[in-house]
Formats: C-alpha cells, sequence, structure tokens
C-alpha cells in the first residue's frame, strides 16, 4: 500500500501599497471642482439625450461627443444596491464593524445612476427605489470625497 500523501493548505495575505499621482482629465477635473461647489454636474449626450454623472466625454449608447454640461439634483432614487461586510485595504481583507451600503442612485435629471455610499441606516431599510440626497463634506477640498455619501430624504 503507497503512502499516504500529506496534503497542506497555505493561505497568503500579500499587502499591497500603490500610490497614484496623475492627472484626471478635464471632464473629471471639472466635475471634483463642482463637488466644491456642492453641486453635481453631468454631460448630456446631442443624440440621445443620456446624462451621465459622472460626466464622460463619450457616450456609451451612441458614441458621440458629450460637450454639453447640465447640473443634476442632489436627490435621487436608488436603483440596485448591494451591502458589504468586508474591505480590502491595500490587499488585505478586514471586517468592517457594520455594513457599508453601495447603491446605484440615478440623481433627478441624469439618466446614467452614479455609484456611491449610503450611510445613516439599517440594511435592512435600503430599498431599490428609495429617495436619497448627497451629503457633501464642509469644508471642501476639492477631491472627489467632497461628495461624501447620501442619505435617506425626510
Amino acid at each position: 500500500m503507497a503512502d499516504k500523501l500529506e496534503r497542506v493548505v497555505v493561505e497568503a495575505q500579500v499587502p499591497l501599497d500603490y500610490t497614484y499621482n496623475y492627472r484626471v482629465g478635464p471632464y473629471i477635473e471639472r466635475y471634483i471642482k463642482g463637488l466644491g461647489d456642492k453641486k453635481i454636474l453631468a454631460t448630456k449626450c446631442p443624440q440621445c439625450s443620456k446624462v451621465a454623472v459622472p460626466p464622460r466625454k463619450e457616450c456609451g449608447v451612441c458614441n458621440k461627443i458629450m460637450d454639453e454640461w447640465v447640473e443634476v439634483g442632489p436627490e435621487g432614487v436608488v436603483d440596485n444596491y448591494t451591502v458589504g461586510h468586508v474591505k480590502i485595504e491595500k490587499g488585505l481583507v478586514e471586517n468592517l464593524e457594520s455594513p457599508a451600503l453601495l447603491a446605484m442612485i440615478t440623481l433627478d435629471g441624469a439618466t446614467v445612476p452614479l455609484l456611491a455610499e449610503v450611510k445613516g441606516m439599517a440594511p435592512t431599510d435600503l430599498k431599490k427605489g428609495l429617495r436619497v440626497k448627497a451629503v457633501f463634506t464642509d469644508p471642501a477640498e476639492d477631491s472627489l470625497a467632497d461628495l461624501s455619501h447620501f442619505e435617506q430624504v425626510g
């Protein structure tokens, strides 16, 4: 009878630390400056009228250049969502103390949803169709973090 082979399973985690320093481009730069003024800017397609936030240069539907800028409302509707129980930081998976609520939100005046965090509610209260509003940091820091999160309206 052949010797029984022992099977060893090894789990390895490799911490990753990437520092980036790059230009975001004129569209996202204008979007970020708008957030600093507590405004959410979007671009509108001249052909199919899609309104995208964050703004994009080309329409994902008809590939036309989106050079018309519009301001969309700070309120919107949850289209879809997920509840996260872990985070990945520098390549390591860590449990969260409380669940993170991430939602696809179509803002008033927009047709393309924005991915954002929703705070101030239990995961069981987050639902499709829920009205939410933007919460901005004060003072603004001219970064994407100026749009802190969304919370339930009312």
